[in-house]
């Protein structure tokens, strides 16, 4: 679940719930576009999970940061922690559909309890840029094999126009809307904008035309994908993704930045273009390193 920019690309937040026109942020369930599937020896493997929410069948993605702690969007929570599960695989559908019990046990583990940034309010939408679009999951059992917690970056000046991001997660890598449809015809068609199910053009008269279908497909197995910097804010970096970039499905999952030393995250996949060709928003995760390891140790 990626929030997602209107086409105006006007900074300013919305509800839960995804449109297809206007000026807001919109929130949809997504993954990388133009990506590459990820390899299980790859660094990224080790620290980037799955989040399935049990009661409104979506996908998250988040990075795990500590033995029992996974880092994910503000926005990809829910409204009970047994409403969610974290997925320790490259495929997520594959995992939770597995009719092994010892798989299952293993690598699907329920979440226990969660903290919200205490600066996140996804009703505010006078702000044009985001604030506190980060959580806490805490999960119980043992890391499988193979995984570890991911290491926060400790230079923020390689944060900069231009840097070269990587990007990992669970959602759509396909986004389709070749199917016109005829406004005048189509059912429900106010729900289907508010929704993301239809995109259209509006005209002055508050008409409807150019309308087409947009159907995302291709969530539920780990990608991973590039993308430079172009915008960088205290709480928050922008990306310039029209060759590759995350989706619907990749929110709360990692951005990393690669150095001589290795692989370390920074930021937090938070919402992007409606049609995820344009720009991508990530929460800088730095900015609120106190609240994060305060409220590690709150959750242990």
């Amino acid at each position: 679940m990626r929030c997602l920019l209107a086409l105006s690309f006007v900074l300013t937040l919305a509800s839960c719930a995804p449109k297809s026109s206007g000026s807001k942020i919109h929130l949809l369930d997504g993954t990388i576009i133009n990506g590459s599937l990820v390899k299980a020896n790859d660094p990224l493997a080790a620290s980037t999970v799955g989040i399935f929410n049990t009661d409104l069948n979506y996908i998250c993605t988040g990075t795990l940061i500590a033995p029992n702690i996974v880092m994910t969007a503000a926005h990809c929570v829910p409204e009970k922690a047994a409403h969610t599960k974290i997925i320790f695989s490259l495929d997520v559908d594959n995992t939770m559909n597995s009719r092994e019990p010892d798989v299952l046990a293993e690598y699907v583990l329920p979440v226990t309890d969660f903290k919200v940034s205490p600066v996140w309010d996804p009703k505010n939408e006078t702000l044009e840029i985001n604030t506190g679009d980060i959580a806490l999951l805490k999960f119980k059992g043992a890391i499988p094999s193979g995984y570890k917690p991911a290491t926060f970056l400790k230079d923020p000046s390689v944060i900069k126009i231009g840097t070269v991001v990587t990007l990992a997660g669970f959602g759509v890598d396909n986004v389709d809307i070749s199917k016109k449809i005829d406004p005048k015809k189509y059912p429900n068609m106010e729900e289907a904008l508010e929704y993301g199910e239809v995109v259209c053009d509006e005209e002055n008269n508050g008409k409807y035309k150019n309308c087409y279908k947009v159907e995302m497909t291709g969530d539920g197995v780990l990608r991973t994908t590039e993308a430079p910097i172009n915008f960088v804010h205290e709480t928050e970096v922008s990306l310039n993704e029209r060759k590759s970039g995350t989706c619907s499905g990749d929110s709360g999952g990692p951005a990393f930045i690669k150095t001589a030393e290795g692989l370390f995250v920074f930021g937090v996949t938070s919402r992007g273009s409606l049609l995820c060709s344009e720009v991508g928003m990530y929460t800088n995760a730095l900015a609120y390193k106190k609240w994060i390891e305060e409220t590690i140790k709150s959750l242990q």
